[in-house]
C-alpha cells in the first residue's frame, strides 16, 4: 500500500472510529433490541420476535403519527422549494438593494431552533398572535388540525430557509453566463431561459436541497415538541415525536426501538427512490 494511501486512511481513522462508536453501533443495537422485550433499565428481558412490530402496526397512534409525518412532508417540501426559488430569483443579480434582501433571507440561520419555535408559537396564538392581526382573520391555529399543521410547516420552512437559500443562490450565480447570453441572443425569454437553461444547470444543487428537505420533514421532532406538543388531538404528532414520547416519557423502549427501525426503513426507501431521480439530474462533465 502506498504511503499516501496510508496517510489518507490515518486522517479519516478518527472520524471512522467516532462514526462506529456513536452511529453504527447504537444503530445495530437499536435494530437488534427491537426484536426483544426491553426492561425500563434498557436491559433485554427476552426474545419477542416480531411481537413489537405487530403491536406497533396495530396501534392507531402509530398510524396517525405516520400519516401526519407524510402530510407534513407533502406540505413542507413543495412550499419550501417554491419560496426559496422565488427568493433566489429575486436576488439573482447582485445589487445594492439586493444585498438587503440577501441579509433578510439569511437571517433565519442566526436564530436557534427553540427560540424560533417559541416565537412562532406566540405569533400563531389565536387571540394575541400577530399573524391573525396582520391578516385580519380569526383562525384558531391551536384548535384546528390543518391550521396547527400549517403553522408547524411555516416554522419548518423558516428553519431551513437560510442554508437552502445560500446553496441555491450560489448555484445560480455560478452558472456560465456566456451560455445564458447566447440563449438570450437566440430569442429565449425569461421563462424559457429559466425552465430550459437555469433549472437544468442548477439541478444537482436543487436535488440536494430537495433531498435534505425530505429528510428534515421525515425526522422533524423538536419544532413540534416546542410549538404544539403534537396537538391538537395528536394532529401534529409526527413519527419521531411519537418515538420521543414512547422512549423518554413512557419508557416503552420495546416500541421505541421498533419505531426507530421503521423510520430507518422508510428513510432507506426514500433514499433509493431519490437516487433513481438523481439519474435525471444534469451534472457537468
Amino acid at each position: 500500500m502506498k504511503r499516501q494511501t496510508l496517510r489518507a486512511y490515518a486522517f479519516i481513522l478518527p472520524v471512522m472510529l467516532l462514526a462506529i462508536v456513536f452511529v453504527y453501533m447504537p444503530f445495530i443495537q437499536s435494530v437488534v433490541s427491537s426484536f426483544f422485550t426491553v426492561r425500563m433499565d434498557s436491559s433485554l428481558a427476552g426474545f419477542a420476535g416480531m411481537e413489537n412490530y405487530r403491536k406497533l402496526f396495530e396501534n392507531e397512534i402509530f398510524h396517525q403519527s405516520l400519516s401526519n409525518t407524510f402530510f407534513f412532508m407533502v406540505l413542507f417540501v413543495p412550499l419550501n422549494i417554491i419560496l426559496i426559488m422565488a427568493a433566489v430569483l429575486l436576488t439573482e443579480r447582485k445589487s445594492r438593494s439586493g444585498s438587503i434582501f440577501e441579509t433578510v433571507f439569511m437571517l433565519p440561520m442566526a436564530v436557534g431552533m427553540s427560540s424560533a419555535a417559541l416565537i412562532f408559537k406566540y405569533m400563531f396564538r389565536p387571540s394575541v398572535g400577530i399573524i391573525n392581526s396582520i391578516l385580519n382573520v380569526d383562525i384558531p391555529w391551536t384548535d384546528n388540525a390543518f391550521a396547527a399543521m400549517f403553522s408547524v410547516v411555516m416554522l419548518g420552512v423558516f428553519l431551513d430557509f437560510g442554508l437552502d437559500y445560500i446553496l441555491l443562490l450560489s448555484a445560480m450565480r455560478n452558472l456560465d453566463r456566456s451560455v445564458l447570453e447566447a440563449a438570450q441572443i437566440d430569442g429565449a425569454g425569461k421563462f424559457r431561459l429559466f425552465a430550459s437553461m437555469k433549472l437544468p444547470l442548477i439541478s444537482p444543487t436543487l436535488f440536494f436541497v430537495l433531498f435534505i428537505s425530505i429528510k428534515d420533514a421525515l425526522l422533524i421532532c423538536a419544532p413540534v415538541m416546542v410549538m404544539t406538543e403534537g396537538g391538537p388531538f395528536r394532529s401534529t404528532q409526527t413519527i419521531v415525536y411519537y418515538y420521543y414520547i414512547e422512549a423518554f416519557k413512557n419508557s416503552n423502549y420495546s416500541a421505541a426501538f421498533a419505531i426507530s427501525t421503521v423510520v430507518f426503513v422508510i428513510a432507506t426507501v426514500i433514499t433509493v427512490i431519490s437516487f433513481r431521480i438523481d439519474r435525471r439530474v444534469h451534472y457537468e462533465n
